[in-house]
């Protein structure tokens, strides 16, 4: 396994060019820590490091940050080497990202079994990014299996609902109404399955697309998509509130269809209400920033929170303004694929907030 030494004192990294190669690794040698960010980033960067702390350029503390923060290839373990002895300090170095550590003077059977650990970690690691990429090839296989079929099952569809007009049309005599019933009735069914099919792959749209990753201005497209659903219906009396300047790190054209489908679940949900109040902001949850929506419609009860983003599952209480019944599922599913998360929060008669997470933060 290759590993990265990044250590300016020539005796300390001499030594470690010895050793680390009689256990089977191939050292790759910096001498400071803005060398070393340069190795993390290369294509074949080295899994398993050890950093010393205090470097010229970059020291070991804020290299730990840089790749926690900015190396997202896959997961580097990093030991750090110190002499800092203060609890503290050690607690410091593991805030800022490092997985272990190790004191000066080096004991070189702790840190053979340091290593030890860290390459366990590294190679299971391996394997499960494995398996995950052999499940994410399958899911998109019986995804792009079930498109097809789908979209074959359509078209048949379709044709079935054009020959039922036919058969009315051209068939069926104005006195013999069974005929026209039977026709038409086809006819029903099958737009009824095609509007179906139609619904279920906007569902799986987004599982399919790759994601195309950039800085958005959530809060500009929140206003061009509150302007839509004004001019849908201009005689109601809606007031947005749209904080200024909230960006975030996604997809563009995913995160445009998410912020429609909440901000239409809002505007759907205060029909009712003369004076419908929709805010989206920005707020802190358990130390990270969080985007929400929220209104003062119908709300829900919270007993019901697990059906919110489920496809086809109108809460109690909310059947009168059910519509296709995935915009939610579509919010939870465009979510879920950034690697974030989306949850709500309501109660009967005083409205909900929608809330997600997704990397950025927010600019004045």
């Amino acid at each position: 396994m290759k590993i990265l030494i990044a250590e300016d004192e020539p005796a300390f990294r001499q030594l470690l060019e010895e050793i680390l190669p009689r256990w089977g690794y191939e050292v790759v040698v910096t001498n400071d820590g803005n060398e070393a960010w340069q190795v993390l980033r290369s294509d074949d960067a080295p899994r398993l490091t050890i950093l010393d702390w205090l470097m010229p350029g970059m020291d070991g503390l804020e290299l730990c940050r840089k790749i926690r923060e900015e190396a997202t290839k896959s997961y580097t373990y990093i030991i750090l080497l110190t002499s800092q002895q203060k609890d503290e300090d050690l607690v410091a170095g593991m805030a800022a990202g490092a997985d272990d550590y190790i004191t000066k003077p080096l004991k070189t059977n702790e840190l053979r079994v340091r290593l030890n650990a860290g390459r366990r970690i590294v190679e299971l690691q391996n394997e499960l990014a494995a398996h995950a990429a052999e499940l994410e090839a399958v899911n998109r296989d019986l995804e792009s299996f079930s498109y097809t079929v789908s979209n074959n099952l359509l078209n048949s569809l379709l044709a079935i609902g054009r020959n039922a007009r036919n058969i009315e049309d051209f068939m069926c005599s104005k006195e013999n109404e069974q005929c026209q019933k039977y026709a038409l009735g086809i006819y029903d069914k099958t737009k009824q399955m095609a509007e179906l099919i139609g619904i279920m792959h906007e569902f799986f749209r987004p599982m399919r697309i790759d994601l195309h990753r950039e800085t958005l201005d959530l809060s500009k497209m929140a206003d061009k998509t509150a302007e839509k659903l004004r001019k849908s219906n201009p005689d109601r009396r809606v007031t947005f509130r749209i904080a200024e300047g909230i960006k975030v790190y996604g997809d563009r054209s995913l995160l445009q269809l998410a912020l429609e489908n909440l901000l239409g679940n809002a505007w759907k949900h205060t029909d009712k209400r003369e004076e419908a109040v929709i805010e989206f902001g920005v707020t802190e949850v358990g130390g990270q920033p969080a985007c929400y929506v929220r209104d003062n419609g119908v709300g829900f009860d919270m007993a019901h929170a697990d059906k919110l983003f489920k496809p086809f599952r109108p809460l109690p209480g909310t059947e009168e303004f059910a519509t296709d019944g995935i915009g939610l599922a579509t919010v939870e599913r465009i979510i879920r694929r950034h690697g974030s998360k989306v949850w709500a929060e309501g109660e009967p008669g005083k409205g909900a907030t929608f809330y997600f997470t997704l990397s950025g933060d927010r600019t004045s």
